[in-house]
């Protein structure tokens, strides 16, 4: 992956040239490969693509452009919500949750989702690549072979593990820097809890069914490094490369059973693009399961009640929806200075009884309340406070749903989380509440601890009243066309959907299920593997 012309290391990590975008193209024009999607796997499977001079591609996204000190500032992330740059999506009611709507957002704009979110670089347990290879059937989506994408992806800054890490690929990846003792109190309780320190929250952690550690970053001099500022960006201005913003995926062209373009919206007109090759989806798990049903491909029944004519019958489209629920719990702080309340330094990963050799439990530390609204109703948060986020992976009981609300592509899908459905998600919830409260009560963070404000109660019934409040999602959605063999599967090993000839999903959708923690650097493998399908 070639850098920005004539720079390299550190000074193209931080160069943040103006875009060569596409304002107009024409209707009917054709590409070999038309990417749909600008986000983590969209930017790295474009970039790719289009390192073939020979080879020509249409990278579309919805969004605007990314020239903005929110995306450039990682500190700004939150300024993100509730702006063009993201999708503000709100759930159905909950039932477990109270019957509780949800604001459920995701990225918009060139780089999606990592373009605006905290800046967490997070891999994935082992464990994780190893059962999507065993969905699969495909030992390219192991572990061993997805390490080596990393290493391909990553200039690690940290302490150097060869085996593991990798130095000179286009991502700049690092230790957070400057780590205020909030956040060592934060690892010191965590350690007294028994869960072992380790020197990076990648590398050898994600091998082991527990630890701790200073969080990995996506972050050099203060700048954001996006999937699509080091993939695409310096690619814009070539030839062969079109990238057109400010355009919805209407629908795929489907005839014979094979793709052949896409149908766009732009500037409220319609607009058809061919692809004498592939179209790939790269839309999001929500984005994408919606533009496959809009396209004839979904469950049956559904498509029929919509007046959508049926392509291709796979009724596990949209199904299947994962996420991290995070568990805020609150603290009121004493008078010793605490950092910008905007990224969390530190993180711990820990597991229990239910699934041995892989954490089921991930931990982060926000100095700000962040907590629900129906949280901060019942517990008010004071002045100066901090916040311990254990978040935890759900059960299949507890798997949502997307679903179209109409046809029309402008109009957000209906969202259905199911968070808490199985039972013994609450059993964990608890667990993890527990865990927070041990950290957050423990001798290391006294320094930082006026009182504990919630859940602030050890009775059984009032942390399960608590946690039915205080849900809230960490952004992490997966799984609605997941990969797989079976009959709910969407795409097969090589993301080609079911069925269908030409058309392919490569986004955090087809992860049969949510990885460990963050989903911005096994999005960004996604997008690698599927370049290495189609350029193979």
């Amino acid at each position: 992956m070639s850098t920005h012309p004539g720079q390299t290391g550190a000074a193209a990590a931080t160069a943040w040239h103006r875009l060569a975008l596409a304002h107009r193209i024409d209707d009917g024009a054709t590409f070999d490969y038309i990417v749909c999607g600008a986000g983590s796997s969209g930017s790295v499977l474009a970039g790719r693509l289009a390192a073939d001079p020979a080879v020509t591609v249409l990278l579309v996204e919805s969004g605007g452009d990314d020239e903005d000190e929110r995306v450039r500032d990682p500190d700004l992330w939150p300024a993100n919500l509730g702006s063009e740059r993201a999708w503000d999506h709100v759930t159905e009611a909950t039932p477990h949750l109270n019957g509780r709507r949800l604001a459920y957002a995701t990225g918009r704009g060139l780089g999606g989702g990592g373009s605006v979110n905290a800046g967490v670089w997070a891999r994935g347990h082992r464990s994780d690549w190893d059962s999507y290879a065993e969905a699969t059937g495909d030992p390219a989506w192991g572990y061993a072979h997805v390490l080596e994408h990393y290493r391909g992806i990553e200039d690690w800054q940290g302490a150097p593990d060869p085996g593991r890490r990798g130095t000179g690929g286009p991502m700049l990846i690092r230790p957070s820097q400057d780590v205020h003792p909030l956040f060592t109190a934060f690892l010191d309780g965590a350690e007294a809890t028994g869960i072992d320190r380790f020197d990076s929250a990648n590398g050898a952690l994600m091998e082991t069914d527990s630890g701790c550690a200073v969080r990995d970053e996506n972050i050099h001099n203060g700048v954001r490094q996006t999937p699509f500022r080091r993939y695409v960006a310096d690619r814009a201005g070539q030839p062969n490369l079109t990238v057109l913003p400010l355009t919805t995926v209407s629908r795929v062209l489907l005839s014979a059973g094979r793709a052949h373009g896409v149908e766009l919206v732009r500037d409220g007109r319609l607009l058809r693009v061919n692809a004498s090759q592939e179209v790939v989806l790269s839309l999001g798990a929500l984005g994408t399961p919606a533009a496959l049903m809009r396209s004839g491909i979904g469950g049956e029944g559904e498509l029929r009640n919509l007046g959508i004519p049926v392509v291709q019958h796979l009724p596990g489209v949209g199904r299947n929806l994962d996420d991290h629920i995070r568990l805020p719990c609150m603290w009121e702080a004493t008078d010793v200075p605490l950092p910008v309340p905007t990224r969390s330094q530190a993180v711990c990963f820990w597991g229990d009884e239910t699934r041995p050799g892989a954490p089921e439990f991930v931990m982060y530390l926000s100095p700000a309340p962040s907590v629900s609204p129906e949280s901060a109703a019942q517990y008010p948060p004071p002045e100066r406070c901090f916040t311990l986020m254990p978040a935890m992976r759900l059960r299949d009981g507890s798997r949502g749903r997307v679903r179209l609300a109409s046809t029309d592509p402008l109009t957000g899908p209906l969202i259905e989380t199911n968070f808490l459905a199985d039972p013994d998600d609450m059993r964990s919830a608890l667990s993890a509440v527990a865990m927070a409260r041990e950290i957050g009560n423990s001798a290391a963070l006294r320094p930082f601890v006026e009182r504990e404000v919630s859940p602030a109660s050890g009775a059984a019934e009032a942390v399960e009243k608590f946690v039915r409040n205080a849900v809230e999602t960490f952004w992490h959605q997966s799984g609605t066309c997941r990969m797989g063999r079976d009959e709910g599967s969407v795409v097969d090993a090589r993301l080609k959907v079911h069925g269908v000839e030409g058309l392919r999903v490569a986004d955090a959708s087809v992860l049969p299920h949510v990885t460990v923690a963050n989903t911005m650097a096994p999005s960004m493998v996604v997008g690698e593997r599927a370049a290495e399908i189609l350029t193979a």
